[in-house]
């Protein structure tokens, strides 16, 4: 082989290697420009959907029943990060996590993720390093008093959509805003700075804010778990409401569950039985017959013969017994010690449309009107379907399915002098700082005059202080309220075994600021505790109790009614003689039962306003006192 052969041959394997080379440059080059970079194509252009955060729920003192929690992914490309030693300490520091765990992470790809869910926020480095560091956010729903409001407030799924409860009913209102952010990437599908790129921020949620009060519902369910324990019980159920405006304080039921764990909980243990479930409500709906027999004119005082057993069809088949004997009530004693026999056989007067007219005036049978989705489905047939029977099972609280916010709202009205209002559970709900819903009273009817809602305020204190409510009195405080045990319906018939025993109640009773339904299920037979004013009563006591301790706004009335009108008919006498408008002198019943002073002050033209039993302990106007005929008496009587 000649030398200027081989010659040839290493010139043409350099060109043939420098060829080689060059293509390899332009190769790379190309790669970088259309795979690598891609700044300039549309191609690597991507968006990202980012959610606005969701609102919150509060309680009506502004404390927070959920939260959203932030995690962070934690991400660097390593090409644009000038000072690696400075980025390791400045994230290690941040996170906790020691700098050789992410120096090992950042040894294989130009594109790393350090975290993919941390609590720890980070972004105060993204100035520092704003073209290498990647922080994207992510948000868990969490509810931080966890069973407290569960049943109420509901939960949110994986994707932070509400599917349960208010979460829910509002997610429309709670669910934030969302934006596509604009970003590029690389042939390797990493991220790319770039700074032209602008992003615009989402619209967070709106938040709302219940009329729920925190500190009432933790004492509400604490007496309630207190008492299932103590009775057996299966489940309780309460709640408080403003009887004024109609706003719901506390709703609780239990068992109960926890939302942040809510896969490990039975559906059962989810519902908000309370507005959900209808019940029989057994003796506390015989307040009804009761109103339609004020309505009636039917006196307080007018007496009724209730020996039983009372055979109500005459052949034997059905007879109505108390769970005590009396002989003769008067219709204000029927309530105060809840008689069956009574009830109906005035109910039987009274005639069935007079009592289906007054219960639908008092809201049984149709929706309450609460804000709340999935309320129970009322049962209330008009007195045409109504059998033989109806007339000695309505008027004491069978043959009707009602949930406890209708029993609630039916004993408000007696409450705040007359007027059915519609419950509410949410105060205001504000979205931007703007609040788009208020919510506020709202009376549905005047469904009692003034005058019989005075009454039964009274009748139903006299429940409390000498009737089966007795267990529900506060020392210093007028309770008024009624008991009530239901047998439970099983199998088309009804248990011997198996209770609803209730309470609901207000007080102060002339100016009620709070009124409670108190429901335990199914609790022991055992030393009588199946009876509502065993079980269900005590619980109004003690929940009432502690409230008033921590509660400042719940104040005793000062009240100089009898002074100011003692002094107005003193001023007034001569102006009544001038125009002949007769005058009687009150006489001095005090020590007489009330039967004999009644007596003498309606033969004088005096009508009477009695309060308890008994001997007349105080009387108003006082002894001596001129008056006008037709004036009303006020007399206080005690055993």
């Amino acid at each position: 082989m000649t030398k200027s052969y081989l010659n040839f041959k290493t010139r043409i394997n350099v060109l043939t290697g420098g060829i080689l080379i060059i293509w390899a440059l332009f190769i790379f080059k190309l790669s970088e420009i259309q795979i690598i970079n891609a700044t300039d194509n549309t191609q690597g252009l991507r968006e990202e959907k980012i959610e606005g955060n969701r609102g919150n729920i509060f309680d009506i003192n502004n404390v927070s029943i959920t939260q959203n929690l932030t995690f962070y992914q934690i991400a660097v490309r390593l090409k644009e990060l000038d000072n690696k030693e400075a980025f390791l300490n400045d994230i290690s520091k941040c996170t906790g996590v020691h700098e050789a765990v992410y120096s090992e992470k950042m040894n294989n790809r130009s594109y790393v993720i350090l975290e993919k869910k941390t609590r720890k926020d980070c972004e105060y480095l993204q100035s520092k390093y704003p073209k290498s560091l990647d922080i994207k956010k992510d948000y868990k729903r969490y509810y931080p008093e966890h069973e407290l409001f569960g049943q109420i407030v509901g939960f949110t799924d994986t994707d932070d959509r509400g599917i349960a409860g208010l979460e829910y009913q509002y997610e429309e209102y709670l669910k934030g805003k969302s934006v596509n952010v604009p970003f590029k990437i690389n042939g390797f599908q990493e991220r790319i700075y770039d700074a032209t790129l602008k992003n615009k921020d989402p619209e967070n949620g709106s938040d709302i804010y219940l009329t729920l009060n925190k500190e009432y519902q933790a004492i509400l369910r604490e007496e309630l778990l207190k008492q299932v324990e103590k009775t057996s019980a299966i489940g309780a159920m309460g709640i408080i409401i403003n009887p004024q405006d109609g706003k719901i304080l506390s709703m609780v039921n239990v068992p109960d569950f926890n939302p942040n764990l809510q896969k490990d909980f039975q559906g059962d243990y989810k519902r908000n039985r309370i507005v959900s479930d209808t019940i029989e409500p057994g003796s506390t709906f015989k307040i009804v017959t009761i109103a339609s027999a004020l309505e009636q004119g039917i006196d307080r005082l007018d007496e009724y013969n209730v020996e039983g057993p009372y055979d109500f069809y005459g052949d034997g088949s059905k007879m109505i017994e108390d769970h005590e004997p009396y002989t003769v009530l008067t219709l204000e004693e029927i309530l105060a010690f809840s008689s069956n026999i009574g009830t109906i056989k005035l109910a039987q007067n009274l005639g069935k449309e007079n009592i289906y007219k007054k219960a639908k005036e008092l809201g049984f049978g149709s929706e309450t009107g609460l804000n709340i989705q999935g309320e129970g489905r009322i049962k209330f047939r008009n007195t045409k379907d109504w059998t033989a029977s109806s007339m000695h099972s309505v008027p004491i609280g069978y043959e009707i399915a009602v949930t406890p916010v209708h029993i609630a709202m039916a004993y408000a009205s007696i409450a705040n002098g007359g007027f059915l209002l519609k419950p509410y559970l949410i105060d205001k709900v504000i979205r931007n700082d703007e609040k788009i819903i208020q919510g506020k009273r709202k009376v549905k009817n005047r469904v009692l005059s003034q005058n019989d809602s005075e009454i039964l305020r009274s009748m139903l204190f006299n429940t409390v202080s000498i009737g089966s409510g007795k267990g529900a009195s506060l020392e210093g405080w007028d309770v008024a309220g009624k008991t009530g045990t239901a047998q439970k319906s099983m199998d088309g018939g009804y248990s011997e075994s198996k209770h609803l025993s209730s309470f609901v109640g207000f007080f102060p009773k002339d100016n009620p600021q709070l009124l409670a339904l108190i429901i335990i299920d199914e609790p022991t037979m055992i030393n009588n505790q199946f009876w509502g004013s065993v079980s269900a009563a005590p619980v109004f006591k003690s929940v009432m109790k502690r409230i008033i301790n921590i509660d400042s706004d719940i104040k005793i009335v000062s009240n100089d009614k009898r002074r100011d009108i003692t002094e107005k008919l003193k001023k007034s006498n001569q102006v009544l003689i001038q125009k002949n408008i007769e005058l009687v002198i009150i006489p001095n019943v005090k020590d007489k039962s009330v039967r004999d002073a009644r007596e003498i002050l309606h033969k004088i033209g005096i009508k009477t306003k009695v309060e308890g039993y008994g001997r007349v302990i105080s009387q108003f106007p006082e002894a001596g006192t001129k008056v006008p005929k037709n004036s009303i008496c006020d007399l206080e009587a005690h055993i």
